[in-house]
């Protein structure tokens, strides 16, 4: 069952997010990532849903029309979690202090708009891929996009990940771009999806 991100799920998306996904988020740790969702879920920028299954988040897919503006509100909205999370984070690795400043001024190489609708993360447990809960989620994120009146959308995905990629590609995304961040190479994809006033 599709519902939408709210804050009774912060706690194990957090988890899924740690568990599948890579990042500056990911690699501040576990309390960071908790902070950011818990903030994400405060703000009227988020577009969020979970896939429940019996009683447990499955899945999950975050994004905004404006994904910039949804990072700073949702820092604003938890702000001592937050920089609590990061504080850990650094201790933890420290040279995860170098990509955090490193992330206000953009990719290492290549660009993207940053300030473009997208569809920022998302994440199915690995027990249950391959199942449809992706391409639910997607759709679920794509309906709102295209509800808010928005006719397209973009995502990044880590250059090593064959899945991620055949996965966007079969559901109709198109390399955009390319650009290395975090000491990583991305590929930046779009979808065209019209709006509903169009």
């Amino acid at each position: 069952m599709i519902a939408r991100l709210g804050k009774e799920h912060v706690k194990e998306v957090a988890r899924l997010h740690r568990a599948n996904l890579t990042g500056l988020l990911s690699r501040l740790g576990l309390p960071a990532i908790r902070a950011f969702y818990a903030g994400a879920v405060k703000t009227s920028l988020g577009v969020g849903f979970v896939y429940i299954e019996g009683n447990l988040v499955r899945g999950f897919v975050l994004g905004s029309i404006h994904p910039s503006s949804l990072k700073h509100e949702a820092l604003q909205k938890n702000p001592f979690d937050t920089l609590a999370g990061m504080c850990l984070g650094i201790l933890r690795r420290p040279s995860t202090l170098i990509f955090l400043l490193k992330s206000f001024r953009g990719p290492d190489e290549g660009a993207y708009d940053r300030d473009a609708p997208e569809l920022t993360y998302i994440a199915v447990s690995g027990e249950k891929r391959g199942v449809g809960i992706g391409a639910e989620l997607v759709n679920a994120f794509t309906n709102e996009m295209r509800n808010s009146g928005i006719g397209a959308y973009e995502l990044s995905v880590d250059d090593d990940n064959g899945a991620a990629i055949s996965f966007y590609e079969g559901l109709g995304f198109v390399l955009s771009g390319r650009y290395r961040e975090f000491g990583m190479s991305h590929r930046r994809y779009r979808l065209d999806i019209g709006s509903r006033n169009s």
